[in-house]
C-alpha cells in the first residue's frame, strides 16, 4: 500500500505515505523487540518450545501473506473487509453473523473515512484495474 500512495499525486500522497510509513517503523520495531525477548525468555526456560514459536511466526506470516495478497488484488476497502471476515471466522473462531458484520463495518467506515471525507481514494487493487 505504501508503494501505490507514491502513485498518487503529491497533495493526495503524503497523508497515507506518513502514516503507513510510521505504522511499519512502528511494527518492525515492535516485531525486534517481541522477538528478541521471547527468544531470549524460551531458550533460558524452555528450549524446547523454541519449535513452538516458530510455528506462530510461521503462522502470523501467513496471515499478513494473505491481507498483503488481498489488498493489491481487490483493494484496501474489500481486501481488509474480506481478511477481518476470514481472521475472524477461522482464526478467531466467531460465529458467522459477528464476522460478517464486522467485516461489512470496517469495509465502510474505510471507504466512508479516505473516499467520502477525506476525499482520498483508496487503492482500488489490481482486479478492478483489469475489468475497467
Amino acid at each position: 500500500m505504501l508503494w501505490a500512495s507514491f502513485g498518487l499525486s503529491r497533495a493526495s500522497s503524503w497523508v497515507p505515505q506518513w502514516v503507513l510509513g510510521i505504522t511499519l517503523l512502528l511494527l518492525l520495531l515492535q516485531l525486534v523487540g517481541e522477538l528478541l525477548a521471547a527468544r531470549s525468555a524460551l531458550v533460558q526456560t524452555q528450549p524446547h518450545a523454541v519449535d513452538d514459536r516458530r510455528g506462530r511466526i510461521v503462522a502470523a506470516a501467513a496471515w499478513l501473506s494473505l491481507l498483503t495478497l488481498l489488498t493489491w488484488l481487490i483493494g484496501t476497502a474489500a481486501g481488509g473487509a474480506l481478511f477481518c471476515y476470514v481472521w475472524l471466522r477461522w482464526h478467531a473462531g466467531e460465529r458467522w453473523p459477528l464476522a460478517v458484520g464486522t467485516a461489512a463495518g470496517l469495509g465502510i467506515v474505510l471507504w466512508v473515512l479516505f473516499s467520502l471525507l477525506f476525499g482520498v481514494g483508496l487503492y482500488a487493487g489490481i482486479l478492478w484495474t483489469w475489468l475497467n
